[in-house]
């Protein structure tokens, strides 16, 4: 089974009131996205890193520094389903399985990957998504579950009800996907919420609606999926990287 795994890395990274793109800034003396794709190269068989602003800067530093990773444009910041769109040309047409994930969530450990494939793999799967539990939800996307069990959709805060604000299994924007249906779910997303975007977490609607069989990996870990949106949590997740390599 071929693998490609798709970075999301075009955001612009407002919050972190700075002109360096958002994936750029470092935990450890090396940028966010740099951890990531030590994370995710060992299993995979390609790595494409959708790039948007800051652009050139983001792909100079990656061509010096890594072999065979290929870019995709975002043009426009119209949301993760609009990265993903712009990444679907240059998927490798004999990949099996796309993994997804974002530039910005530098912690990601490769053991979770690993797991979350197998996990994927050995359950039939055509979608999981890689979800954690939090005390504070926060702004995450939330887990609504049917029955309690299968998987219904992916809510984001700003679209939920109350009851749906409750909920603390939140979303690690991590997806395992049959290139397929990614190819076939990417363009029937529209971008009918509040803030006029493409969210890819609607094809876990779309998905069930065609009747794919779509799981969710909890990894229990939640530092490791943590994101980082402003200087604050840079500044978290270097003490969590600090920590561990004191640890070891």
């Amino acid at each position: 089974m071929k693998t490609e795994t798709v970075i999301l890395a075009a955001g612009k990274g407002t919050r972190m009131k700075s002109d360096i793109p958002k994936v750029m800034h470092e935990i450890n003396s090396k940028p966010m996205i740099s951890h990531i794709i030590d994370t995710v190269m060992p299993l995979s068989d390609s790595v494409n890193v959708v790039t948007g602003h800051g652009r050139s800067q983001v792909e100079k530093y990656l061509q010096k520094n890594y072999r065979n990773i290929k870019f995709s444009f975002q043009s426009k910041q119209d949301g993760t389903g609009g990265a993903v769109r712009a990444a679907i040309p240059n998927i490798a047409s004999n990949s099996d399985i796309v993994v997804i994930c974002a530039g910005d969530t530098p912690l990601l450990k490769t053991e979770t990957f690993k797991k979350a494939l197998e996990f994927f793999s050995e359950s039939g799967s055509d979608l999981t998504v890689i979800s954690t539990i939090l005390e504070d939800p926060g702004h995450y996307g939330r887990i609504v579950r049917k029955n309690g069990s299968d998987i219904k959709e992916i809510v984001e805060f700003l679209d939920a009800n109350e009851a749906t604000q409750k909920i603390n299994e939140i979303n690690s924007g991590i997806y395992i996907v049959e290139r397929k249906l990614l190819v076939e779910a990417a363009f029937k997303i529209r971008n009918n919420n509040t803030k006029h975007e493409y969210y890819l977490t609607d094809i876990v609607r779309i998905a069930v609606r065609l009747n794919k069989k779509v799981s969710v990996y909890l990894e229990e870990d939640s530092v490791s999926l943590m994101g980082v949106n402003d200087t604050d949590q840079l500044f978290l997740a270097q003490e969590e990287f600090n920590k561990k390599i004191s640890s070891h």
